[in-house]
């Protein structure tokens, strides 16, 4: 659905003083070339709602908490509070020998899931796992796609609450057809090591640092991650311990977490770091600082030396964008060029066109020419385009990016966008220009 914004003669207006101010200037140098709704996947799709749960003697419920006795009318519940909690009633109230069943009609039901759906689907391994273990850890075999990743995450995080050393058995099975991709061993070895950590620490340290590189870098991760909670010295003290291959990754993660707690803190420990440890670990830092405070990690980077600010002023100016993005592009604007500074202008510009496509549009056709103006246009024209479906004001604006490369292909995303919408028109611009014209695109590409 368009907005009702007069976007066409915001950006053109602003499009046309650029390009008065670069003709103005010119040396004689030719110009270049110039969101679904939810899916319908309830549970009647998945031949759930005659499904009963039997209540089960000497159940206690809380206090004006009504029964249900099938899984629809749970879901019927309007309030979403109410509807989860009777929900994870059901669920500790239903009958082991129920729960497989519950399970295959999601496992084979057609649609994308919702989240709805998908918390049911966790709720129900978790409650299995507690039952039955055996069966929960046969059983994932038998689910097929990316849903048999979530549901293994499932499955041994409950387990390895209750039983650790049999969840790391099951990871190191051979025969373990959900092993073949080496992210999925780190992702549950992580879910395993987080666990395990909350029980016995030491305990956890020593399994992982008898798995093979993948997995052991999963563990530790989830160990770390636990340990942070509580003492992010101890955390950091641990991660430097361990060698060059583990010790990277994990650093990133404890500045990341550590600034969400006490950024002076952690932007202090990275500085500290020697090398690559601190480039990428103060990165981490003050991204994660410009979430809380974008304006006290600006300053902090402003009071960098201007060859070490490269590397962390795009992910500052990034999340700065998500909450105030006129401020994050003024900032930006004035940081030296840099590849850094080029790479988060563009995200810059989508945020600030997205609300704002006046103030955008005026700001960025003051900048200077340069990587940065042309990957604001390109935020800008993105924003245009599938925003404010507006793709004829796109085309325009992405005539102007300087670097021929993306000016052609930015000029055929929108230009093919434009020619959906208005075959005639797109096609008179394109012959203008001189200009192959691409192929129509299709809505929302």
């Amino acid at each position: 659905m368009k907005k009702v914004l007069p976007l066409l003669l915001i950006l053109s207006v602003a499009l046309n003083a650029w390009q008065l101010t670069k003709n103005s200037s010119a040396t004689g140098e030719a110009s270049d070339d110039q969101k679904s709704s939810r899916s319908d996947n309830s549970l009647e799709q998945v031949s759930l709602s005659d499904r009963r749960a039997p209540i089960k003697e000497g159940n206690t419920k809380s206090p004006g908490t009504a029964s249900y006795s099938s899984l629809d009318e749970v879901l019927a519940i309007g309030d979403p509070l109410q509807r989860y909690e009777a929900l994870l009633a059901f669920i500790k109230n239903l009958d082991p020998d129920e729960i497989e069943g519950y399970l295959g009609a999601l496992r084979s039901g057609k649609g994308k899931m919702d989240a709805e759906t998908s918390l049911l689907r966790r709720l129900l391994l978790a409650r299995w796992t507690q039952e039955d273990p055996d069966a929960a850890l046969a059983s994932l075999s038998s689910a097929g796609g990316k849903q048999a990743y979530a549901d293994a995450g499932t499955v041994l995080s409950t387990l390895a609450a209750m039983d650790p050393a049999r969840a790391a058995a099951w990871l190191t099975d051979p025969e373990n057809s959900l092993l073949r991709q080496p992210w999925m061993g780190a992702m549950l070895s992580r879910s395993i090591a987080e666990q395990w950590a909350r029980q016995d620490p030491d305990a956890a340290l020593a399994w992982a640092s008898s798995l093979d590189p993948e997995q052991r870098s999963g563990a530790y991760a989830g160990i770390i991650n636990n340990i942070m909670e509580s003492d992010p010295q101890r955390a950091a003290a641990l991660a430097m311990s361990l060698d060059s291959y583990d010790r990277p990754k994990l650093l990133g993660q404890i500045a990341e977490s550590w600034a969400a707690q006490d950024p002076a803190e952690a932007v202090a420990w990275a500085n500290s770091l020697s090398d690559l440890d601190r480039e990428e670990s103060l990165q981490e830092a003050l991204g994660s600082w410009a979430v809380s405070d974008p304006s006290k990690a600006a300053a902090y980077v402003d009071q960098m030396p201007e060859e070490e600010r490269a590397g962390v002023v795009g992910e500052v100016a990034r999340n700065w964008a998500q909450q105030e993005p006129a401020e994050a592009a003024e900032w930006l604007g004035n940081q030296p060029e840099s590849e850094g500074k080029a790479g988060a202008m563009g995200q810059v510009m989508w945020n600030w066109t997205t609300s704002d496509p006046e103030a955008a549009a005026n700001w960025l056709g003051e900048q200077p020419a340069g990587p940065s103006y042309d990957n604001g246009v390109t935020g800008l024209a993105k924003a245009a385009t599938h925003a404010y479906d507006d793709p004829s004001t796109a085309v325009n604006w992405a005539s102007t990016i300087e670097n021929q490369d993306l000016r052609n292909r930015m000029t055929s995303h929108t230009l093919g966008a434009w020619r959906r919408q208005d075959e005639q028109a797109a096609t008179s611009w394109a012959a203008e220009n001189q200009i192959e014209l691409p192929a129509a695109q299709p809505r929302g590409k």
